[in-house]
């Protein structure tokens, strides 16, 4: 199936076909070792699902048709994907697999059914997970897997960098912070040069960024697949932390992964300018996440929300604030999965970039 790769690269899509096809054609580019292939779980629905493959295979597009046409030899797996297409990458080159899901599974479920789908299939070593706006350098794939390699690391993050700006980092990595309740990027807007001493960054990291990490088979059998309850938001901080107290977890610098992110699902700086979908999600998730991993810290952090609720009130977003409420409140609940009546709410609702 993947015709003996040793790294399949796992993208979640949602009605973004530019950005895949964007970021496939960086992947035209890598540099091997190791070999790899390509599995995309686009959520979007039927539409969605031919929107991507029509994108992929037009003329100038990253990827070309292969003789065995739909399904060729795959078979379908009802409870995973409805639909899947077999391409390859530069017309002769590394195999692309196009799954629709048969539901918006988020961004969680998505990669645990491309994993799921994987499963079965022998040789391959550990699985590299990309945003769909991101357009990884050649030596990216190379990077993680030789750093995780070396190191005995289970998961490895890259070095995110600004779309426009390739002096400043965007991140390291993602640290959970107890009296403020929130994650946070470290090194942010960071100078590229000198290159820190990775044993410093990973003592400050609590998780590689979900833009792009590597994980190895060895680590995902010990941990497990990505937890489903947040559906978006904070599950690349849990399973982070799960690898770094079961396989360790690692920052290479010299993978570099340029991400746009925050296009899919409103994720903006601005408070009032953020989706409901985000919104909620970001309030909901982040109770969630601390009863799981603090929960000594559990109503801490209720109050710590309540009061960045009103935050949005200052800023006259009073749709958002409400919002806000309602996440908190959801999370109180011990609420989790998709939020449905969130998402019909959310013209634009997107899955996570």
């Amino acid at each position: 199936m993947l015709d003996g790769a040793e790294v399949p690269i796992i993208i979640i899509g949602y009605r973004t076909p530019g950005d895949i096809s964007d970021c496939l054609a960086s992947l035209t580019r890598l540099k091997r070792p190791p070999s790899f292939a390509v599995t995309i779980c686009e959520n979007g629905g039927p539409a969605a699902f031919e929107a991507l493959v029509d994108a992929l295979v037009a003329p100038g597009g990253p990827c070309a048709e292969t003789p065995a046409g739909a399904t060729g030899d795959i078979a379908p797996n009802a409870d995973i994907f409805r639909r899947l297409r077999r391409l390859r990458l530069g017309g002769d080159g590394p195999v692309v697999i196009v799954g629709e899901a048969r539901e918006n599974l988020g961004y969680a479920g998505g990669i645990n059914a491309c994993l799921r789908f994987l499963a079965d299939t022998p040789g391959w070593v550990g699985a590299w997970v990309l945003n769909p706006d991101t357009q990884p350098e050649p030596d990216a794939l190379t990077e993680l897997v030789a750093y995780a390699d070396l190191n005995g690391k289970g998961m490895v993050g890259s070095r995110l960098m600004y779309w426009d700006n390739p002096d400043i980092v965007r991140t390291r990595g993602l640290r959970w912070r107890r009296l403020a309740a929130s994650p946070v990027g470290v090194d942010n807007y960071a100078p590229v040069l000198p290159p820190p001493d990775p044993a410093d960054v990973e003592a400050r990291i609590d998780s590689p960024s979900g833009a792009s990490f590597y994980i190895t088979r060895a680590c995902l059998d010990r941990i497990g697949l990505m937890d489903e309850r947040y559906f978006l938001y904070f599950e690349d901080l849990d399973w982070g932390l799960r690898a770094k107290a079961s396989c360790g977890i690692g920052y290479a610098y010299n993978s570099v992964v340029p991400h746009i992110g925050g296009r899919s699902i409103g994720s903006a700086p601005a408070r009032a300018a953020r989706s409901r979908l985000s919104v909620y999600l970001d309030f909901r998730n982040r109770l969630i996440f601390v009863r799981h991993h603090y929960s000594g810290w559990f109503l801490w952090t209720v109050a710590v929300s309540l009061l960045r609720a009103f935050e949005y009130l200052l800023v006259g977003a009073v749709g958002n604030f409400r919002i806000a409420l309602r996440g908190t409140l959801a999370g109180l609940r011990g609420e989790t999965g998709r939020p449905d009546a969130i998402m019909a709410m959310t013209v634009d609702a997107r899955t996570p970039s």
